[in-house]
């Protein structure tokens, strides 16, 4: 007996000593959680061929996930006594062998992404030792390749060896067949089949399963196949039901809920089982009162039916449920139906949800592209009733005013086109925390009332123009977060009003993309709790002063603007807040950055700062040469960049003194030699001012002059951004002249109630016959009156043939050479609303 105990061990040690030249040094990295006391041996994605055997013998989780081991003996974990956890995922496993966990008292194995065939791979002692296992993953070992769709698949998983398993995550291809064994695993709560390849799931399907299940999913399951009415009748206890992904059509799906007609589910989610390649059922989902037959009677705490191409709504079939008092969330987006016919009764079976927590009727009607989901919390609190339910009907007589949910937390109504037929929100005295109508294309926003307690905190309203959700908003204290992004906001701006009156407890504010350049003084009165401000994607050439009165601001994002460097005063700033809070984030990337002596300074900044940065704070940033060069690479040479900044400014102090003395002199001469038509200037001048009075009122804000082959690009490209959009008032020829007027008065007229005039210089331009005469009215207004500015859009034609009569105001002429296509435009339009603003 000595001798073979001997013999084992020389052999043992033998292996080892294998096993350490095959894989190599180990560099698995072992973890303590001092809390817990459990140790961890991390050897994840290390190219082994084998377990390692040269570990701590008191581990307790192994984690040997993307490595390349294609077979586990009876030895490999025969040193890890203490093992309760092992992750053998994503290898190239292929047999198992009987003994392989023998000893272990496993509570976790995970074995997912193999080539373990549920059919062989498992020997009847594979898990013979193995009765604490909890918690058993064999998914994604099965593929196309292992089955026919013809032929039935043996599932010899030695189910009676596992009889305290509650969660099992295993493949389901072809035509399964469960053995007998499953019926012993009497402790199964969670079954997962994910990414199946299955062809039919007959009646008969799961017989075999214990009727203990709770939880049944079965994801991602791209191929379309049958489901037989009654496949889910084994599974009398089950609670959460998810087939998201699986393309078997929602109308397939609907009639899986055939065994739980009058139960109680906690989850319910069909989100995307329609897809455009099925043969059976059509695209587009109809819902009718038999199509919702079965579901109609369930008592459902969660339904997820979003993204399946609901296109139309029979007969209020929607909101036929018998028990809407049950739903505590709710999920309809990126679908294609609407409302509107029935949209006083679908308000009323929303409110008569009393347990609603959350509701999402998002990205309707039209399908948009990349929609962003909600995900549902598994948080389901217990069913109550309420006394006042049978009440609550008499409040919507009508849909012109919507009474918040009493329960209801979270509601999204974000990327919606709808005609809207309710005149007021009222979320007094409710639970509403979170409110995002980003994206409502509706002709008129609904007004917000709140006349007791309002708990909001979370507000979106992106995407709308500010004008019209401007002033609908109560006063509301306990909002932390608000988001108008993409909403014009340079309209309320210029104003210089204070736009956020009605929430001054703010914490974050995102203003990104709105065309901002400047920021009135009261914009911003009463925010004296933000720490968040996000002011991207606008056009500000300077940080706005009103930033710094917010005393508590720790991010600031800038990206994306007209900046070329940041002022000392506000990087001063900057180092305050951080020294104050400890922390302060800072973003830059995409702004116009200079790299000149001018911004020196500010570059400098940018490393020595304790700020945090992003990009690394290597931005590109333009050279005094225009070229491009990076931060990084300027702060390296530093010195020699600006080693002359210093005798270019002596030399500009020079300069700038002789330019002054020449000046003088040339101002002294000319003063002399045209003194009397200087006072006779001044004088005409001052009489027009008395007779004028202090102001002007300007009928027009722009006057075209165009010839005939420009009214294609004035009523195709200009009409539709100048007026429609930027709000101005253009006067052009074929629309606002009278009929029977003169021609010369008219146009006299009008030039001279305009502010700015745009000479729209085409091919044809240089021949018509009022040309010279509207040049010579713009050059009278421009030096006599209050043309403001005088604009040459060069387009479809060379900058030569610019008629003649306009180079004695040359210098005055803001000109645009309109280019044919491509990503100059933004520029040009930039250029051009700068000038008319």
């Amino acid at each position: 007996m000595r001798f073979l105990s001997l013999l084992w061990q020389l052999g043992l040690l033998f292996t080892i000593r294998c096993s350490l030249l095959i894989t190599g040094r180990n560099d698995c990295v072992i973890k303590l959680d001092p809390k817990s006391g459990i140790k961890t041996a991390d050897c994840g994605n290390r190219n082994l061929t084998s377990v390692p055997l040269n570990l701590p013998t008191d581990i307790n989780i192994l984690d040997l996930s993307k490595n390349l081991i294609t077979y586990i003996n009876s030895m490999d974990f025969k040193r890890y006594i203490e093992l309760t956890e092992i992750n053998i995922n994503n290898n190239e496993l292929k047999l198992l062998d009987a003994h392989a966990f023998d000893i272990l008292m496993l509570k976790k194995l995970h074995l997912s992404s193999n080539y373990l065939n549920v059919s062989d791979s498992y020997s009847g002692n594979v898990f013979h030792s193995a009765s604490a296992l909890i918690e058993l993953d064999i998914s994604r070992n099965m593929g196309l390749d292992n089955c026919s769709y013809n032929q039935p698949v043996d599932y010899r998983l030695p189910g009676d060896r596992l009889k305290h398993l509650q969660v099992l995550a295993i493949d389901l291809v072809c035509l399964p067949k469960f053995s007998t064994s499953f019926r012993m695993l009497r402790s199964l709560k969670t079954v997962r089949f994910d990414t199946c390849f299955i062809s039919h799931m007959s009646n008969q399907t799961f017989r075999n399963f214990p009727q203990n299940v709770k939880e049944l999913y079965i994801k991602n399951c791209k191929k379309f196949f049958v489901v037989e009415i009654n496949t889910l009748k084994y599974f009398p206890s089950l609670r959460i039901l998810d087939i998201s992904h699986t393309h078997i059509n929602l109308i397939q799906a609907l009639k899986l809920l055939y065994p739980f007609q009058n139960k109680t589910m906690d989850l319910i989610n069909f989100h995307h089982v329609t897809v455009d390649n099925t043969e059976m059922y059509p695209y587009d989902v109809i819902l009718t009162p038999k199509v919702m037959e079965y579901i109609s009677t369930i008592c459902i705490k969660t339904l997820d039916i979003s993204d399946n191409n609901i296109c139309s709504i029979r007969n209020k079939s929607l909101i036929l449920f018998q028990y809407p008092k049950c739903f505590q969330q709710l999920i309809l987006s990126a679908n294609s139906f609407g409302v509107g016919h029935f949209v006083a009764d679908f308000a009323k079976f929303i409110y008569s949800m009393t347990n609603l927590t959350l509701l999402d009727y998002s990205y309707l009607p039209l399908e948009y592209r990349n929609p962003h989901f909600l995900q549902y919390s598994q948080n389901l609190t217990t069913y109550k009733d309420d006394s006042n339910y049978n009440n609550s009907y008499d409040v919507y007589k009508t849909p012109k005013t919507f009474y918040i949910p009493k329960n209801l937390k979270h509601v999204r109504i974000s990327h919606v086109m709808a005609r809207n037929k309710i005149g007021t929100v009222c979320i007094s005295n409710s639970s509403l925390e979170i409110l995002d109508v980003s994206y409502y294309d509706v002709d008129t926003f609904p007004k917000i009332t709140c006349d007791g307690y309002c708990n909001l905190r979370y507000l979106d309203i992106s995407g709308m123009d500010a004008t019209r959700t401007f002033g609908k908003f109560p006063i509301l204290r306990n909002l932390t977060t608000l988001k108008i992004a993409h909403s014009k906001l340079y309209k309320l701006i210029p104003k210089n009003v204070s736009i956020f009156n009605w929430t001054t407890n703010l914490t974050l504010l995102d203003l990104s993309h709105n065309y901002l350049w400047y920021v009135g003084n009261k914009s911003f009165d009463g925010l004296h709790f933000m720490n968040s401000l996000n002011i991207s994607h606008n056009m500000f050439q300077t940080v706005p002063r009103v930033i710094m009165s917010f005393v508590k601001l720790t991010e600031l994002d800038l990206s994306y603007n007209l900046l070329s460097s940041l002022e000392d005063y506000f990087t001063i700033w900057i180092n305050a807040q951080y020294k104050q809070f400890g922390s302060f984030k800072l973003y830059l990337q995409g702004n116009a950055l200079l790299c000149a002596c001018d911004t020196a300074h500010f570059l400098a900044w940018i490393f020595v700062t304790k700020a945090s940065l992003d990009m690394d704070r290597n931005y590109t940033c333009r050279m005094h040469d225009g070229e491009n060069n990076f931060t990084a690479n300027i702060i390296k040479d530093y010195h020699t960049y600006f080693a002359s900044c210093n005798s270019e400014l002596w030399m500009k102090v020079g300069v700038s003194l002789l330019t002054a003395m020449c000046f003088c002199i040339v101002c002294i001469t000319l003063l002399y030699n045209f003194r009397w038509k200087i006072v006779f200037y001044f004088h005409r001048k001052f009489r027009k001012i008395v007779e004028k009075g202090l102001e002007v009122n300007f009928k027009y804000d722009v006057y075209l002059s165009y010839s005939d082959d420009g009214a294609s690009f004035i009523k195709k490209v200009l009409q539709p951004t100048i007026e429609r959009r930027w709000g101005l008032r253009m006067c052009c020829e074929d629309r606002d002249f009278g009929v029977g007027e003169s021609n010369v008065d008219i146009r006299a007229s009008s030039i001279q109630k305009s502010r700015h005039i745009i000479f729209v210089i085409t091919p044809s331009f240089i021949t018509r016959e009022w040309n010279r005469f509207e040049i010579e009215r713009a050059k009278y207004e421009k030096f006599a009156k209050d043309l403001q500015k005088i604009v040459v859009i060069v387009y479809k034609t060379s900058l030569k043939n610019t008629p003649t009569e306009l180079s004695a105001i040359w210098n005055d002429v803001c000109v645009i050479e309109w280019p044919e296509e491509g990503g100059e435009l933004f520029t040009v339009w930039q250029k051009l609303r700068l000038w008319l603003f």
